[in-house]
């Protein structure tokens, strides 16, 4: 086997080149999240088709080598010689591997490993004496919500258009767009005929929008590579519809309530118990405790300060009774439950459960509370900068004179970002305001890299991706220009955060 081909000269290639780079691949871009968006990947449907398409499809762009499932990535992995930069592994979310593991959502499906797998695409780099200490990890979901043309669409949700400048479908915006971003920010560079000077990995995983069991199933170890550096620095950067820097994210909860009431007939309504109103009596109270959430004085997070009722509950699913003039004795219903950093999966719980069981008892109901899906913790993803500015908490080595991985990540991310969307192509100082920085109030696979997991002075991550409207929503559509301006950023940030080489022929 042969070496990889790199060369160990850093290479100083400028902001111009690499917009037109990306410029001249953005039709390319289209056509492939064209073709992944037209790929139903709801739970129903399976993510097989849609991983199996980007899989192909990253040994195509990447010339990549395939690697067998059933390897597995080590602290010494950077030392085997490669015949080719890039590697591409399919990694099977398997149930034994991730129940016992922090993190883990319940499920009540089963995993098949055609179905159920994530996609990881890993380029180490290889030299002698000019390791920057640098990784990044680019990672995005392609699970969809469902969707039904009955519902409303404009167009069949998995039959992509375009129009003003936007695309619409399910997915587009969260987050296939953002998906494809990542990669072609990666090919824009290999087309050039560069290679970072750091490792970098791109990751595609399923279940984000149920369980992120997908993310968890990917092990850390590989999605961060390691570094011989003492000093190594990761950045994560998801790509979900959020053309911010996301700062910190909820917790999130599934639970599912099975009310019985007592039959009758119509003619004797109050001898017995109907269910279904039962149900909406439960969740009423349920909305009590929400309120609770969202107390100043009570849960609230200084993180969600200035955002008005930043915790919701959600009644999601409900079904119940069998005949228009009985009484139906039974009734379940969904619900999804928000909550702060900081607080507990298991007090959720217990907050949840008193609250139904002691609603139920006064109202004569049968009650039980089972828990499959969302079980999320609240996260804080870049400390330093939890109310949208940096604070205190921002540490810089003043002996060496090295800043924060934290404030490093972000000043970057804010520099290359206002390169990419600007006019001009020239290297100018980009303010801070261009973007913001500010919470989300929802969960999302970026957990899993915040200091939950990760130590937090070597591991930085947030969202940030491409504008879109009505996620999760009827006519659901993204920017293409936003998915051309983040695919650029992250270019650039390939560049500022790992540096480059020229790739030899």
């Amino acid at each position: 086997a042969t070496p990889s081909r790199q060369t160990t000269m850093a290479a100083n290639v400028s902001t111009e080149e690499i917009l037109a780079a990306v410029d001249a691949i953005h039709d390319e871009a289209i056509g492939f999240l064209k073709t992944i968006v037209s790929i139903d990947s709801t739970l129903e449907k399976g993510e097989g088709q849609v991983q199996s398409t980007i899989y192909a499809h990253l040994i195509h762009v990447l010339g990549a080598a395939e690697v067998a499932e059933d390897a597995t990535s080590s602290k010494d992995d950077g030392k085997r010689k490669r015949t080719n930069p890039f590697e591409v592994q399919r990694i099977p979310v398997q149930l034994d591997k991730i129940k016992d593991q922090r993190g883990f959502s319940p499920v009540d499906w089963k995993y098949d490993d055609d179905q159920k797998f994530d996609v990881v695409a890993r380029y180490h780099h290889e030299s002698d004496g000019d390791d920057t200490g640098r990784a990044l990890l680019l990672q995005g979901h392609v699970d969809v919500v469902p969707a039904n043309e009955s519902d409303g669409w404009t167009n069949p949700p998995f039959s992509p258009i375009i129009k003003d400048g936007r695309l619409y479908g399910r997915g587009s915006g969260d987050m296939k767009a953002g998906v494809v971003s990542m990669i072609y920010a990666v090919v824009a560079l290999k087309r050039m005929g560069y290679l970072p000077q750091g490792n970098v990995t791109i990751c595609t995983v399923i279940e984000e929008e149920c369980t992120g069991n997908g993310a968890l199933a990917a092990p850390l170890h590989t999605l961060l590579p390691s570094s011989s550096a003492t000093q190594a620095k990761t950045a994560v950067i998801i790509p979900e519809p959020f053309p911010f820097i996301v700062t910190a994210q909820l917790g999130v909860l599934w639970f599912r309530a099975a009310i019985t009431g007592k039959p009758c007939h119509v003619l004797q309504t109050s001898a017995g118990s109907n269910a279904i109103e039962g149900a909406y009596a439960l969740y009423s109270a349920l909305k009590v405790l929400e309120e609770k959430y969202n107390e100043p004085k009570g849960n609230a997070h200084p993180a969600f300060q200035g955002i008005d009722h930043p915790v919701n509950f959600n009644l999601g699913k409900i079904e119940g009774g069998n005949w228009a003039s009985s009484v139906p004795s039974s009734c379940w219903f969904e619900a999804r439950v928000g909550f702060f950093p900081g607080v507990t999966i298991e007090d959720v719980k217990r907050d949840v459960e008193s609250t139904l069981h002691e609603a139920a008892k006064k109202m004569g109901l049968g009650l039980e509370i089972s828990y499959s899906g969302f079980h999320a913790d609240g996260a804080v993803l870049l400390p330093e900068y939890m109310d949208g500015e940096r604070n205190n908490g921002g540490v810089d080595n003043s002996e060496t004179g090295e800043s924060s991985v934290q404030r490093e990540f972000v000043e970057t991310i804010q520099k290359c970002h206002g390169l990419a969307s600007s006019s001009s192509s020239s290297d100018k100082v980009i303010t801070k305001s261009e973007l913001p920085l500010k919470p989300i109030t929802c969960t999302c696979d970026a957990r899993f890299y915040s200091s939950l997991y990760q130590d937090p002075t070597k591991v930085a991550v947030t969202c940030y991706g491409p504008e879109a409207t009505n996620i999760h929503g009827v006519d659901e559509s993204v920017s293409l220009k936003s998915m051309r301006d983040v695919t650029a950023t992250i270019a650039l940030f390939i560049r500022d955060w790992c540096g480059l080489v020229k790739e030899n022929d």
